[in-house]
This record gives C-alpha cells, structure tokens and sequence, in this order.
C-alpha cells in the first residue's frame, strides 16, 4: 500500500533540482530511515521527506556550494580515475596487439622451417634411394663375389666341365644367372 505522501530520493531529487547522490549522503550522514523500502526503492514519510527538503533549501547558499565543491572534486577524481583507466586498457590494447603480431611472425617461421625440413628429408630420401640404385647397378656390372672371379685365359671355349661331370655353359647368360643368384 503506497501513501501519496511518501517520497523517493528520486522524486525528492527532482524536486529540488539536485543530484540524488547529494540526497543520500545526507541520508546517510543524518541516519535518516525509510518508513519502507520495496524493490530497493525507499521511501521517506512526509516528516523525513520535510526534513530533507527544508535542509537543501534552508542551507542552499551554503551548504550546496560546499556540496557542490565536494561533487565537483569527486567528479575530477572520477575523471581521473577513468582517464587512468582508459590509459591503461590503450596501452594494454597495444601491448596485445603487438604481441599478436609477434605470435603470427613466430608461426609464420615455424611454417617456414617446417617446410625446408619436409624438403629435406624427401631430399636425403631420394638421395638414399639414388644411392641403393646406384649399389645395385655397380653390383650388376661389378660382381664382387668370389664364383665370378675365373680365368679369363680359358674363355676362348664355349664350354666347360663342371666338377659335378656336367657341362657348364659360360657366356653373358650364365654370367647374369650367376650373378642374380
């Protein structure tokens, strides 16, 4: 049940053509209480409403110059203090915007070596293979096991014995079977 003669600091605010900041702190600082208080909106009686009112317009020469001094001073303190802020937060969007660029260069050098590494080692991979092809042609033209080695002298016939009383054939053909083997 709301009483037509119960005031909020807003309405009491208004009133006065104050800032409601001023009324509370005079609230505050008097332990002046709301007879109710409901959805965090207080209201005052037509006494402390009275009290309120009387005291900005009895002491208004006065008094709202000192408050007036005091929301000025803490205007400028809150002025700084939000310069100050802003101050920071741009040289911290800075900082992170440097460090981003630092983080992509890092990552683009990263993508770098690890390109060079993949071409190295299909390098060396090709080199090994080049490598194996050349052992195995060198080994086919160049058979180093002891069953090639023979007299050549004894080359001019197309046949020879073999120990075995057959008939072993010498000749290219011979020579690939005996080297594959």
């Amino acid at each position: 049940m709301v009483r037509s003669m119960d005031k909020t600091v807003p309405e009491l605010a208004e009133e006065l053509d104050i800032n409601k900041l001023r009324i509370y702190r005079y609230i505050k600082k008097n332990n002046i209480k709301p007879i109710r208080t409901d959805k965090n909106v207080q209201y005052f009686d037509k006494t402390s409403s009275d009290e309120i009112l009387n005291h900005f317009k009895d002491v208004a020469g006065i008094n709202i110059s000192n408050d007036t001094e005091n929301d000025t001073t803490s205007n400028t303190a809150e002025n700084s203090l939000i310069e100050l802020k802003d101050s920071i937060i741009s040289r911290q969007d800075k900082e992170i915007e440097q460090l981003y660029r630092q983080v992509e260069s890092l990552q683009s050098t990263i993508e770098q070596q690890n390109k060079q590494f993949d071409q190295q080692q299909q390098l060396e991979l090709e080199s090994i293979r080049t490598f194996k092809k050349n052992i195995m042609i060198d080994s086919e033209y160049h058979p180093d096991t002891e069953s090639d080695t023979h007299d050549t002298s004894n080359d001019t016939k197309s046949d020879t014995i073999d120990t075995r009383g057959g008939i072993k054939k010498s000749g290219l053909f011979a020579w690939l079977k005996r080297s594959n083997k």
